[in-house]
């Protein structure tokens, strides 16, 4: 999977692509196929609130994921608001409260309401959206969140690895990636994160997610200056194909990621 030509052949070989979430109003229909554009995926939040407010339908793992999103088009003095909010109605689509309620769980406590829950989009935007509020916590909290993050996308992976182009494996493959910042203190090794972002690429070559998050989890940490460039070089190169928020979102962070390989790899 080195070039941009492999990606577009894997690309007409049927793998996954964004859906139509089936709780999306029929007026939302065209917000969402749009939603790289700030206006339209505010329009497409109000909706999704309003539908949940009514009590007449809605979704709290939908709305997580659109304020997930929103997030990532956010000035990052603006981010947490969006992700608060997200793990907010993430943790009401557990059937928690919400994120203060949920985060208050033993790890213990949690793994029992994650076995009872068997959509890997309501756990997955949830711990989306927690693990990047971790960096803005209290360093002692956050540090006693990650085995609880951990446990979020272990069920993921279970559930449906192949869920929203391989998030589950790669994020999974993120956070190992991280723990193994730690040493041994978690009994990780760089080496464990590589193999499910990797597996996460075989999921869905097409998703482009995957292959930043094998450059910037992996390759840079195992300073491989080659495979960080040639990833983010066949990002940038490769089409929008079926997932065209993501897709964009990472083409921009391949871009900012190059512009900064000298000092990266010093």
């Amino acid at each position: 999977m080195k070039t941009a030509l492999l990606v577009v052949f894997l690309a007409a070989t049927g793998f996954a692509a964004e859906v139509l979430p089936p709780s999306l109003p029929a007026a939302g229909v065209p917000l969402w196929e749009a939603r790289w554009e700030r206006e339209k995926l505010d329009e497409l939040i109000a909706l999704v609130e309003r539908d949940l407010s009514s009590g007449a339908s809605g979704d709290h793992a939908l709305l997580a994921q659109l304020l997930y999103e929103r997030s990532t088009l956010a000035p990052d003095d603006e981010a947490e608001a969006y992700l608060r909010r997200a793990a907010d109605h993430g943790f009401r689509a557990l059937g928690l409260p919400g994120f203060d309620a949920g985060s208050r769980l033993s790890e213990g406590e949690l793994r029992e309401v994650l076995a009872r829950t068997t959509d890997p989009a309501a756990i997955l935007w949830t711990a989306h959206s927690w693990g990047l509020l971790l960096g803005r916590m209290n360093p002692f909290t956050a540090f006693l969140s990650l085995g609880k993050i951990r446990a979020m996308y272990e069920r993921v992976v279970e559930l449906d690895p192949g869920y929203w182009g391989g998030s589950g494996p790669q994020a999974y493959g993120a956070l190992l990636a991280n723990l193994s910042d730690y040493g041994i203190l978690f009994g990780v090794k760089l080496a464990d994160a590589k193999f499910y972002l990797e597996w996460a690429i075989l999921l869905d070559p097409t998703y482009l997610e995957n292959h930043l998050a094998l450059a910037w989890e992996y390759a840079r940490r195992a300073k491989d200056r080659k495979l960080f460039e040639d990833l983010l070089r066949q990002i940038l190169e490769a089409p929008l194909g079926d997932w065209p928020f993501w897709n964009r979102h990472a083409k921009a962070k391949a871009a900012e990621y190059l512009a900064q390989i000298d000092r990266l790899f010093r």
